[in-house]
């Protein structure tokens, strides 16, 4: 949208809001700190003040719905941990983490809200009590919060970088090196909007280190373990070494060896660890490799 008479000298984050039909200030202002909201082609602040002529872009309004408006559903949960502050679950694949169009009542947060009716606050969006978030088809471990006080401290731990997060997947190609580090700035692709690619137009810092499990004759197990938690950052990266993730549609071939079947990119988030804002004490947990994962892992002479 171009900046008019009546959007001068306003910050970014209030001028959305009145555009933005249902949307809240919150909503908008993590929308913009996670980059999805450019002015003039580049990653702005909530506090910028608008000039004549600035040209603002929205790429996602995937959590612009009000958890009020949600239908609770008892759906299935793998719960790993359970407390008064908060809960650990093991998504399965092909669950969607929160509503999208197409996705409005079969999501991990309305199952969650038919369990735990006081993850609703009124400042809620879309995501309510959820820190992070996996793809549809990844599979494996999410943080989600019970309360407005737990939520805050640990997306504070997350924008610190002090919640480990370690993924498995299954890779096209030999790996050369036994460990290794990818950084690269991630961002909206300019050519498909709904994907995200290495560029440096409306960029973020991402930065993923890998670890060799295991070589097979044409493929690879890796162990990865985010530094930042960009939008489809290790299925982007793997694609810029030259080995995506096997079974990837979108960053990779989507195409798996000859008898094997997997319906899904081979990707899972198997380990966490963090600090209970509450106890303090450290949590480390795991969610092992899907039945789906490991019967691929357990015919190596495809592999």
């Amino acid at each position: 949208m171009n900046i008019k008479e009546d959007g001068v000298g306003i910050r970014l984050d209030r001028f959305l809001t009145t555009q933005l039909s249902g949307c809240s200030r919150a909503t908008i202002q993590q929308l913009i700190e996670k980059g999805e909201v450019l002015v003039n082609g580049h990653i702005s602040k909530s506090g910028y003040v608008l000039r004549s002529g600035d040209q603002v872009q929205i790429y996602s309004l995937d959590i612009h719905s009000k958890a009020s408006d949600f239908l609770p559903r008892l759906l299935p949960l793998d719960l790993i941990f359970e407390d008064k502050d908060l809960i650990v679950v093991n998504k399965a694949a092909g669950m969607v983490v929160h509503p999208s169009p197409g996705h409005q009542d079969d999501t991990l947060v309305n199952a969650l809200v038919a369990r735990y009716p006081d993850i609703l606050r009124e400042d809620s969006d879309s995501r309510p009590g959820i820190v992070h978030r996996l793809d549809k088809d990844t599979s494996g471990l999410l943080i989600v919060a019970r309360n407005a006080g737990t939520h805050s401290a640990l997306a504070d731990q997350m924008k610190r970088h002090e919640i480990v997060k370690r993924y498995v997947a299954l890779v096209e190609g030999i790996v050369a090196l036994d460990q290794g580090s990818i950084d690269a700035p991630i961002g909206r692709d300019t050519r498909h909007r709904q994907q995200m690619a290495i560029t440096a137009v409306g960029s973020r810092e991402a930065i993923t280190h890998f670890r060799v499990l295991e070589r097979f004759g044409r493929h690879t197990l890796l162990q990865l373990e985010l530094e930042t938690g960009r939008t489809h950052q290790i299925r982007v990266h793997l694609k810029a070494i030259g080995h995506p993730i096997v079974g990837d549609p979108i960053y990779g071939s989507g195409k798996v060896s000859r008898g094997l079947k997997l319906e899904r990119q081979f990707l899972h988030a198997y380990q966490i660890k963090f600090i209970h804002p509450t106890t303090g004490h450290a949590i480390q947990l795991e969610a092992p490799i899907p039945d789906d994962l490991q019967s691929i892992l357990d015919q190596k002479s495809f592999l």
